[in-house]
């Protein structure tokens, strides 16, 4: 394999692990706000969520950097978005056009996104991961 054959899946994986650590990071940032964001949307318990949402954002991060049980680690973050997306990104149920317009872009953000994830699930983590030193 090339050097890039074998880069592209690191950085991928890492640019991936970075955007859900932040993301992570900013909803304990801001627990407050971020739970007034799930009740507006009529999530319950809105602790309780975004609880396992943090955990499995950190824990999909650094799952994802270390090329960890990869497929596993982008499965369930792949979840995680989908389920987010289509929860807190509703853009079908806004009557005021430019606030639909801006959801939508969200939405097709995380769906792009997702894609990613399912890249990973499909091609595994690459060759420099733990995955691949271990022999999976």
């Amino acid at each position: 394999m090339s050097f890039g054959e074998n880069i592209s899946p690191l950085l991928g994986r890492s640019l991936m692990a970075l955007f859900f650590a932040l993301v992570g990071l900013e909803q304990l940032r801001d627990w407050p706000g971020s739970r007034l964001t799930l009740l507006s949307h009529g999530l319950q318990p809105p602790d309780v969520i975004l609880a396992i949402a943090v955990i499995l954002e950190f824990g999909g991060a650094f799952a994802l950097l270390l090329g960890f049980r990869t497929r596993l680690a982008a499965l369930a973050l792949f979840v995680l978005t989908v389920a987010a997306s289509v929860t807190m990104n509703d853009f079908w149920k806004i009557g005021d056009a430019e606030l639909a317009y801006s959801q939508m872009q969200l939405f097709l953000h995380n769906v792009a996104i997702a894609g990613g994830l399912l890249v990973i699930v499909g091609m595994g983590a690459g060759r420099w991961s733990y995955d691949t030193w271990r022999g999976d």
